[in-house]
């Protein structure tokens, strides 16, 4: 941390002092850590826009989409063993899915209504369980996530679709990964280190990432001294598990444009912001129906 000096001290002490504590402070260490203050409410908004255009024998399938959603996390008391219950909340959850003309739309406000194309309904009843059912984060005593479930005796109503989606085994994977940017342990500016994500697409199509994350420092935002890291993608696969409908035989996607920028309240222990973008790029072999 910067130190002020009174303006009492000699111009030269000054100097040296800025030089000395500028030294200092670039080669300082800091720790990141994640911190759930008990008994008290967060509220998250993030937004999501895909472009995507697959080409099939020649033809073009174009699939553009927007999600917008702000959830509510209740932090509750630990127990006698240490672990501690955080309970997520969709408010607020809308979608608007544009697959070549084809539009599917859902609002939380309405989520009763129904799809044009009947087909399309398992993925509405995905977007209905998501903002119906709470989903809570069970974090043990030294905040390591142990399980995330849904309400008792609701996995088991799900339809097939969201079950793959909802799975707690997937989503502790899911929150794990959100914040697995982190640095091991303590770090200064210009310090890197590496990362692989996996995401799940839904019915076996899972996208893994390596990237490169790099701490930049701090910066003043409405007051406060938040802690800077950007990050990049620098590899992507796609693998398809688990799917007799579906093959992967043969695939070479490249990342052609990647950043991330998240700011970290090492204070109150949180993430501030992030915005992140990728744009992949190259031809996939499919077999299809065997």
């Amino acid at each position: 941390m910067l130190k002020r000096f009174p303006s009492v001290m000699s111009g030269l002490a000054v100097a040296i002092a800025i030089v000395l504590t500028g030294a200092a402070s670039a080669m300082a260490e800091v720790a990141f850590e994640l911190k759930y203050p008990e008994e008290s409410k967060a509220t998250v908004q993030s937004e999501a826009v895909v472009d995507q255009t697959l080409t099939l024998a020649g033809q073009d399938i174009v699939t553009k989409s927007t999600t917008f959603a702000v959830s509510t996390s209740t932090i509750g008391k630990r127990a006698e063993d240490g672990s501690l219950a955080v309970v997520d909340k969709v408010d607020v959850f809308q979608s608007e899915l544009n697959i070549n003309g084809t539009k599917i739309q859902f609002d939380s406000a309405n989520p009763d209504k129904k799809a044009d194309l009947p087909q399309l309904e398992p993925l509405l009843d995905i977007y209905r369980a998501v903002t119906k059912f709470p989903i809570t984060k069970v974090f043990d005593a030294k905040n390591k996530l142990t399980a995330t479930k849904l309400p008792e005796g609701e996995f088991e109503k799900l339809s097939d679709l969201a079950k793959d989606q909802l799975d707690p085994e997937k989503m502790k994977k899911a929150t794990e990964q959100l914040h697995s940017f982190l640095p091991d342990g303590p770090v200064k500016e210009g310090d890197t280190w590496e990362r692989s994500t996996e995401s799940n697409l839904g019915s076996g199509q899972v996208m893994s990432f390596r990237s490169k994350y790099e701490y930049k420092g701090t910066v003043e935002q409405d007051g406060r001294k938040l802690d800077k890291i950007d990050g990049k993608a620098f590899e992507v696969s796609l693998a398809i598990n688990g799917n007799p409908m579906l093959q992967l035989t043969k695939s070479d996607l490249k990342i052609k444009e990647s950043s991330s920028t998240i700011l970290f309240d090492r204070e109150r222990g949180h993430v501030v912001s992030r915005v992140s973008k990728v744009r992949i790029d190259g031809p996939l072999t499919l077999t299809i129906n065997g």
